[in-house]
């Protein structure tokens, strides 16, 4: 695994992973390995745990 830069968005809570990350189980075993992947942090996404980016609806109707 190479090394990953981790990006957190204090606004919305997003979480970015720039980079191979491997995935594994409790017992340690790699499930999958993905690169780039952004995790929801406002709750708002249909796709959680991952990021679909319905936090920037949720700024867009603030304004």
């Amino acid at each position: 695994m190479t090394n990953a830069r981790i990006f957190i968005n204090p606004e919305s809570g997003s979480i970015k992973i720039i980079g191979a990350v491997d995935f594994v189980d409790r017992e340690g075993n790699i499930l999958e390995t993905k690169e780039n992947v952004k995790f929801c942090g406002c709750g708002l996404s249909k796709d959680k745990p991952n990021c679909d980016g319905s936090h920037k609806d949720k700024a867009a109707k603030k304004d």
